[in-house]
């Protein structure tokens, strides 16, 4: 299956500035937008905890091509949300904005729960590591982030760049995680060329040459002075030629806490 997790950024404080009923009416619309482009594309609501929707591709009905239709929902949840929020900030009302983790994998999905009560959802590391990337997106600045494995399975016709190489927690391999930026028809010409400059900026920094990595991001934030990943990734460069990893690093990033 391709597991989903979504959350929206800073909902608690959001919530703080609404009565209840403002709250509830904001994502009862936010919510029924985002499911019914997740059941166009035939995925699996599993359940929503507050503003966060959990769901899945790939059962029970089965889909080879399930990778390829969560890309599709997410690249189509985030338009639609950017159009959403033009119409909350013109009549007043606070611009909700979502991270998205998807991965790609094996897992147990079935009924599951006490004798008395089931939910028909999905367990195993495939299911963490989505939960996790979704989180990991306010490291880099970004709103949807894949594992290498969905990246893999979903083919062409996604423009998508490679952010790092993780450790997240619970998990000891490294993950390389992407980001999904939309359509490969929608990316301009400058997208293009930042996303070959930050690409060349990760080779440099693997191959721990700091001030080569950090000035290939710096062009990049040249040309895009708002890219999180690559003011993320020029300030860790610069922390490393302060404080080198050990001889035995693998080009990964240790992320050892949940977000």
């Amino acid at each position: 299956i391709t597991a989903f997790f979504s959350d929206v950024q800073g909902f608690t404080g959001i919530s703080e500035n609404l009565g209840p009923r403002e709250i509830v009416e904001l994502l009862n619309e936010f919510l029924t937008e985002m499911t019914n482009i997740i059941l166009k594309h035939e995925g699996t609501v599993d359940k929503f905890e507050g503003d966060a929707i959990i769901a899945f591709f790939g059962a029970p009905n089965v889909q080879p091509d399930h990778a390829a239709r969560s890309l599709a929902a997410c690249v189509e949840m985030q338009q639609r949300l950017a159009r959403l929020r033009a119409r909350w900030e013109a009549a007043g009302k606070p611009a909700l904005k979502m991270r998205i983790g998807v991965c790609t994998g094996t897992a147990v999905v079935g009924n599951m729960g006490s004798q008395n009560r089931m939910d028909y959802t999905m367990m195993g590391d495939t299911v963490n590591t989505a939960s996790r990337l979704e989180g990991l997106n306010k490291l880099y600045g970004i709103y949807t982030l894949m594992s290498e494995s969905t990246f893999r399975a979903a083919g062409d016709g996604y423009f998508v760049r490679e952010i790092d190489s993780v450790k997240v927690a619970g998990k000891k391999a490294p993950v390389a995680v992407y980001e999904l930026i939309g359509r490969y028809d929608d990316a301009g010409e400058s997208m293009q060329t930042l996303v070959q400059q930050y690409g060349r900026g990760l080779e440099a920094y693997r191959r721990r040459e700091w001030d080569r990595a950090a000035a290939c991001f710096e062009r990049a934030l040249s040309i895009s002075s708002t890219d999180g990943p690559s003011r993320t990734m020029r300030d860790r460069c610069r922390r490393f030629k302060a404080d080198p990893p050990p001889d035995s690093w693998d080009g990964s990033y240790d992320v050892r806490t949940k977000f």
